[in-house]
């Protein structure tokens, strides 16, 4: 049965969401400061090559300019700061793709600007580039980094005995599928404000996921203590992990340290799309086997990815791969691989989903490969083989809660109408075929066990019971700052509107981590909880001392104490004039790690405990077998989301993700010709309008988490992985024949349908 809560579970508006539909919300871009410069950043027009010589001199003479900035000016470390710091922020020696950097300037207006990128003369001498992955790894293939192989890592997850497994299969489905590059497509472009404040600190506002990563960064570039930095991030106009690494925000504060005057960046729709990392394309090879029942007894999988030059977040993307390549099913032997190639292509790194997406259309074809191979229904044997509390999903860990998974593929069902599909003309005219396709998909809260992975956040009760929340957890539009209201206000008894969530800056507020994983809402949230039981308690105990009641029997709600549920002349905001009338703490602060229970793994070692979160989505889709053209009627989605806190907030996660596994499934292709992109616009980018999304059908199945925020788990990203999965099965299902790339253009559903039939 539900717990009832006063706040949580209950629509409400986000916050500050009137003044972004209305125009008034401020972003980076819209800061406006005296005697402020315009910076810009010289991009190479080569994916390969080697400087000869660069020479800065007439682009420093020209009238308006205040500096121009190489890699011998910047006064600390060249180099990002992701998981590794292999990238420079200003290239000296070798191009290794289009978007590196070799000068910025800063000058008066952005004509000057831009005429000051024109006077610097650099000479590349051009290089054969490295372009093709498999290639990459050939012995003798040319390499990217003279010192270092094309393969940066090689990783393997595995548990049981894969050839046995095989060993016991009556079935063996062995298919190979490729996934492509997609581009993160956010409204607000990577902007950054830098300027210097009265005590010397260098201020940046920038639009970011990661500002206290933002912080160290700045400071080892500029060679200062960190405590001399302070980021600030006002509203972020979209960003689904391209704003999760640092971009233009290092380069604003080297310039206003080197000038001393404020300094605006703001990339370009053109340089943002070639210079920020994409979705890794991938190639993935699967072997998957069952008995005659449709019992899974073996996956073999082996993923490769192209991270383009520089490590960011590749190893990681990879290994995520890896990790999930079994699905979200029993799995009792399994060996998942995945190689991380380098290459001069475009950069890639973190994208929403962070490589679930790929591996997740891979397995979940192989999925109805073997049901089709079998004659089961393809909703039956995912149910057969679905993951189950305190069962195996990696090397050394289980599912905590894994009854999520059939739920959700239940109600799917049923809203879906998934039995009487057959009703259902499947040819509505004789060029048309209709199709259905299931999928489902998990994800995991956070980053791992042995992780850095922490957040930390402060909270603060006026005399009027009025309450400030600060965080470092950055709101980019999912919704983390209305929910946190709702967590502090539904903790202490108040209403969302007396909450107010400061906007994350990094000397009003503690590191809570990047926003991505999955993790905000329970890192954050449990954060928050614990600073807020502490004011909690406080008010508490002077509710004691003014009634004697006993303290179980008291609740905080809608501004008032309550005893067994009797309403008593007490507002929380006369228990907080009290509290500080007494001296008693009304700040506080609240820091949260993941706990890993252990758990005994099946062949008697040690692991852990991990949250998970499912989902199952059913597309229908009607293909034009004449043109190739797909169109999506409909799509159920329903999520395992613990408890929902804000219902409001919660479709808008789930139809966002949909309609961006929608493109990624369709029409979202980055063309890459030599490393270079091709389509730099978004007039040549194509992503999903208002017209081809389809009707979507939102539920969600909540089975609250004894170990997060009210129960609540997260929903950012699930959507987005099971999407393209369900239309490629829907696909398949129609012309009856095996997809197994993405996107799915209509050229290459011609080229499906001609294939099969030759």
């Amino acid at each position: 049965m539900m717990k009832e809560f006063n706040v949580i579970g209950k629509k409400l508006a986000a916050v500050g969401g009137q003044d972004v539909v209305t125009g008034k919300a401020k972003y980076s871009p819209d800061l406006e400061l005296p005697k402020m410069l315009v910076g810009k950043l010289l991009y190479s027009p080569h994916a390969c090559a080697r400087i000869i010589e660069l020479d800065v001199s007439k682009a420093r003479e020209l009238d308006g300019v205040a500096a121009v900035l190489t890699a011998e000016d910047i006064p600390g470390e060249n180099s990002y700061l992701y998981w590794y710091p292999d990238q420079p922020l200003l290239v000296s020696d070798q191009i290794r793709y289009n978007g590196d950097a070799v000068a910025i300037v800063a000058a008066e207006n952005e004509e000057i600007a831009t005429a000051a990128l024109d006077a610097i003369r650099v000479v590349y001498e051009p290089l054969e580039g490295v372009f093709d992955p498999e290639q990459a790894l050939n012995q003798g293939t040319r390499r990217v980094w003279d010192e270092k192989e094309n393969l940066h890592s090689h990783y393997i997850s595995e548990w049981g005995d894969v050839e046995l497994g095989f060993a016991q299969a009556d079935v063996i489905i062995e298919n190979t599928y490729s996934t492509h590059y997609q581009e993160h497509a956010m409204l607000e472009t990577e902007s950054a404000v830098a300027y210097i404040d009265h005590d010397g600190t260098i201020v940046v506002y920038a639009s970011t996921q990661a500002p206290h990563r933002d912080q160290i960064q700045i400071a080892r570039a500029l060679n200062i203590p960190e405590v001399m930095v302070r980021e600030i991030t006002p509203r972020i106009g979209g960003a689904f992990g391209a704003k999760d690494e640092a971009n233009v925000q290092i380069h604003a504060a080297l310039l206003t340290y080197a000038t001393q005057r404020p300094v605006k960046i703001i990339r370009s729709r053109e340089e943002s799309i070639r210079t920020h990392v994409k979705r890794h394309p991938a190639k993935i090879k699967y072997r998957t086997g069952a008995t005659i029942e449709g019992k899974l007894t073996a996956v073999h999988m082996v993923a490769y990815g192209d991270t383009g030059p520089y490590v960011n977040a590749g190893e990681e993307v990879m290994m995520t791969m890896s990790a999930y390549g079994a699905g979200p099913y029993y799995v009792p032997h399994a060996r998942s691989e995945a190689y991380t190639v380098l290459t001069n292509n475009p950069i890639c790194g973190a994208f929403r989903g962070f490589g679930v997406p790929q591996v997740t259309f891979a397995f979940e074809r192989q999925m109805d490969e073997l049901a089709n191979r079998l004659r089961m229904d393809p909703l039956d044997i995912r149910l057969l083989n679905c993951i189950k509390t305190g069962q195996q999903f990696q090397p050394k860990a289980v599912v905590r809660m894994g009854d999520g998974l059939r739920a959700c593929l239940e109600k799917a069902s049923q809203l879906s109408g998934w039995k009487e599909r057959i009703k259902i003309s499947r040819e509505p005219e004789p060029n048309l075929k209709r199709g259905w396709g299931v999928a489902t998909s998990f994800h995991k809260v956070g980053f791992d066990k042995n992780v850095s992975d922490h957040s930390s956040a402060a909270v603060n009760m006026a005399q009027d019971g009025s309450v400030v929340v600060r965080t470092g957890a950055s709101d980019m539009g999912q919704g983390a700052h209305t929910v946190f209201a709702q967590i502090v206000a539904e903790h202490l008894g108040l209403k969302p509107e007396h909450v107010k969530v400061i906007r994350p800056d990094t000397t009003m507020a503690g590191d809570a981590g990047a926003s991505v994983a999955s993790r905000v809402t329970v890192f954050s949230g449990n954060a928050l909880i614990k600073a807020a039981e502490t004011i909690r308690q406080t008010l508490l105990d002077i509710v004691v001392e003014e009634t004697g009641a006993d303290p179980e029997l008291i609740i905080l709600r809608n501004g008032y104490a309550y005893i067994e549920g009797e309403q008593i002349n007490l507002r929380i905001a006369d228990l907080a004039a009290k509290a500080y009338e007494r001296n008693l703490p009304m700040q506080a602060s609240g820091f949260y790690s993941m706990d890993f229970p252990e758990a005994e793994m099946p062949d008697g070692s040690s692991g852990y405990q991990h949250i998970v979160c499912y989902g199952a989505h059913v597309a229908q889709v009607l293909v034009d077998i004449e043109t190739g053209q797909v169109t999506v009627e409909k799509i159920i989605a329903v999520h395992d989301v613990g408890q929902v806190i804000n219902p409001k907030g919660l479709r808008g996660q789930i139809e966002g993700g949909v309609s961006m596994g929608l493109g990624y499934a369709l029409m979202e292709e980055l063309h890459v010709d030599q490393g270079i992109i091709q389509n730099t616009s978004l007039e040549s980018y194509l992503i999903p309008t208002a017209l081809d999304i389809p009707q979507i059908i939102v539920d969600v199945v909540e089975l609250p988490e004894d170990e997060t925020p009210y129960g609540a788990k997260s929903v950012g990203e699930p959507p987005t992985n099971i999407t393209p999965s369900a239309i490629a099965n829907a696909v398949a299902d129609a012309i009856g024949k095996p997809i197994n790339y993405l996107p799915i253009s209509p050229e290459s559903v011609l080229v499906a349908i001609k294939a099969a039939s030759e």
